[in-house]
């Protein structure tokens, strides 16, 4: 709704002393406020919220705007000054930061029975080869995410960065279970190309392996390892693995130890899991082949963060993030994703049954209303 709360000035001009580099932005009011209301437009025939960022990267990939720090908070303040204004709709805005706790109700029995037809959801990722999750650091687009995931019954995790050690934990615990069912774990990562967002994904890996191959709950691995080890895999397969096995290297001639044995079970279980290909991180965005295809507004590399070095020699100064593709297209590439990693014909099986199950829930309401 367009609701006016106060009269703002639309004529004027805009200027920003941004850095010696660049200079001064100067750029018309009204021609700047007019496109945010265009972009804002756009996103809601689509029916999409949109977030500050999106709006901002959204101006800066039309040439309306510079990238630039000092531009962002101005166009943060010309959109306040545009809802309170009433030029711009204010429910195409949400905040995910605060949120209110509406308690459910019903306004009858008839209106409690629609409302479970509708709601009523079988697992619908039951029965695959693959348990499928979406994992992103931004909350900023979960809610464009969550249109794509919600339809496959795919579980989408929202970390805000580095996810904690709790969330890490609870993610072992739901793969665990998803193994011992004979499922393989794909993570499905969407996130920004830069230094700490590519971090991320290692983090992930590395806290995730660890918890797997030292984890006390040994029904993870089933009976299976067991006969995968009777292979003849030997100590230097382990060693090669990875690094962090090097340890094993000095202590192994002459040494029965237990810490030597525990390490070696534990390089075990990390081939199974890599030989198996039971667990396994997809980087699905932000990939330079999408940085490539779809041209978002490149940002400066933050040369603050401890990873920047490795990034700059491999990618260069810059970065991009994925908030400032078009919802469509993060839509389209996730989607995809997770059309790659499924059976549909388990998939549509699985509607088939939900559809018909809906049915029977509405046919106690027009039970109910003959009964009256």
């Amino acid at each position: 709704m367009k609701e006016r709360f106060k009269k703002i000035r639309m004529d004027g001009t805009i200027n920003v002393n941004m850095d010696s580099k660049k200079g001064v932005w100067t750029a018309d009011k009204r021609t700047v406020i007019n496109m945010m209301r265009l972009v804002c437009e756009e996103y809601q025939r689509d029916n999409y919220t949109l977030t500050l960022r999106q709006l901002y990267y959204q101006l800066v990939s039309r040439d309306v705007i510079p990238n630039h720090d000092k531009v962002y908070k101005k166009i943060s303040s010309l959109k306040d000054d545009a809802v309170y204004g009433g030029l711009i709709d204010w429910n195409i805005f949400e905040d995910r930061g605060r949120v209110p706790s509406v308690p459910y109700h019903v306004d009858g029995i008839e209106h409690a029975l629609e409302r479970a037809a509708s709601w009523h959801t079988l697992d619908r990722q039951e029965n695959q080869n693959n348990h499928i999750e979406v994992w992103t650091e931004k909350d900023a687009i979960s809610s464009i995410l969550k249109r794509v995931t919600s339809p496959f019954g795919v579980t989408l995790v929202v970390n805000k960065g580095y996810t904690s050690s709790t969330a890490i934990y609870g993610a072992y615990k739901r793969f665990s279970e998803a193994i011992n069912h004979g499922q393989k774990i794909k993570i499905l990562y969407f996130g920004d190309h830069d230094p700490s967002g590519l971090d991320m994904i290692r983090d992930i890996n590395d806290r995730l392996m660890m918890m797997f191959i030292r984890g006390a709950d040994e029904d993870i691995l089933n009976d299976a390892f067991g006969h995968w080890k009777e292979k003849a895999y030997s100590v230097y397969d382990v060693l090669n693995l990875n690094d962090r096995y090097e340890k094993v290297g000095s202590l192994m001639e002459g040494n029965d130890s237990d810490e030597v044995y525990e390490l070696f079970e534990q390089g075990q279980k990390e081939l199974y899991l890599k030989d198996k290909g039971f667990f396994e991180i997809i980087q699905v965005g932000l990939t330079m082949d999408q940085i490539n295809e779809f041209n978002p507004p490149p940002n400066p590399a933050k040369m603050t963060d401890p990873r920047m070095k490795g990034y700059v020699a491999k990618f260069g100064r810059v970065s991009w993030e994925v908030d400032a593709l078009k919802p469509k297209v993060m839509e389209r590439i996730v989607k995809s994703a997770i059309i790659s990693q499924m059976n549909m014909d388990m998939y549509d099986a699985i509607l088939k049954i939900e559809k018909e199950e809906k049915k029977i829930i509405r046919g106690f309401s027009d039970k109910i209303n003959e009964e009256e």
